[in-house]
C-alpha cells in the first residue's frame, strides 16, 4: 500500500515539475506549439532564443540542451540563426541541438539518446587556427542543416554542418552524417553511408 502511496505520488510530482518547467522554457523561446512538452532539466542557451519555434505535439526529454546564438558572423556583421522543430517530433534524453546558422527539422522526428544536431564547429582548420586554444576559435558553418518528415535517428548520431536528411530515413546507432542522405534510405556508420534505399 504505501510503495503504491509513494509511486502514485512520485508520477504526480514528476508531472508538476514537467509542466512547471514546459511554462518557464516556453518563455524563453520564440514560439512552442499547443500539446508540446519540455520535460525539466532541459538546457537552453544562447542570445537567440526567441528565433527558435517547436511545434505542436512534440515531446523534448530530459537534459537536452538547445542553444541558438548569432555567434557566426559574414563580412564582420553577425547572422540571425535560426532554429526550427516541426510538429509531433520526440526528442530522447540528452540530445544536443545548436545552431548559429540554420537548422529545420521537419515534421515527427524521433531522436534516440545522446544525439547530436549542429550546423556549425571551431575553427576553420588552418594551421594559425589550430595553434589556437579551441575555444577561442572563429565560429564558423558549413551551411544549414535540414532533416525531413518522419524521420528516426538512433542512439548517438551526430549530424553535421552541411547535411540534408530527406524523408523518412533511418539514421544507425553511433553514425556520423557528413553528406546528404537521400529520402527513404537507411544509412550507418561513420561517415555514414547509405546501405539501403526503400522503394515501392
Amino acid at each position: 500500500m504505501l510503495n503504491s502511496v509513494f509511486l502514485l505520488y512520485k508520477r504526480f510530482s514528476v508531472g508538476i515539475r514537467t509542466h512547471v518547467a514546459s511554462f518557464f522554457n516556453r518563455k524563453q523561446l520564440g514560439s512552442v506549439g499547443t500539446g508540446s512538452i519540455i520535460r525539466p532539466h532541459c538546457l537552453l542557451r544562447g542570445d537567440s532564443l526567441k528565433n527558435v519555434k517547436i511545434g505542436k505535439n512534440c515531446y523534448i526529454d530530459f537534459y537536452n540542451v538547445i542553444e541558438c546564438s548569432s555567434r557566426l558572423k559574414k563580412n564582420g556583421k553577425a547572422i540571425t540563426p535560426e532554429l526550427t522543430i516541426g510538429n509531433g517530433c520526440n526528442l530522447g534524453e540528452y540530445n544536443h541541438i545548436t545552431a548559429v546558422n540554420r537548422i529545420v527539422i521537419g515534421d515527427n522526428l524521433l531522436t534516440g539518446r545522446f544525439v547530436l544536431i549542429t550546423d556549425n564547429s571551431h575553427g576553420k582548420f588552418d594551421m594559425d587556427e589550430l595553434n589556437m586554444h579551441p575555444s577561442y576559435r572563429e565560429i564558423v558553418s558549413k551551411g544549414e542543416v535540414v532533416i525531413g518528415n518522419n524521420v528516426w535517428l538512433g542512439d548517438k548520431v551526430s549530424v553535421l554542418p552541411g547535411v540534408h536528411i530527406g524523408d523518412g530515413c533511418i539514421i544507425g546507432a553511433n553514425s556520423v552524417v557528413t553528406h546528404d542522405v537521400p529520402s527513404f534510405s537507411i544509412a550507418a556508420g561513420n561517415p555514414a553511408k547509405v546501405i539501403r534505399t526503400i522503394s515501392k
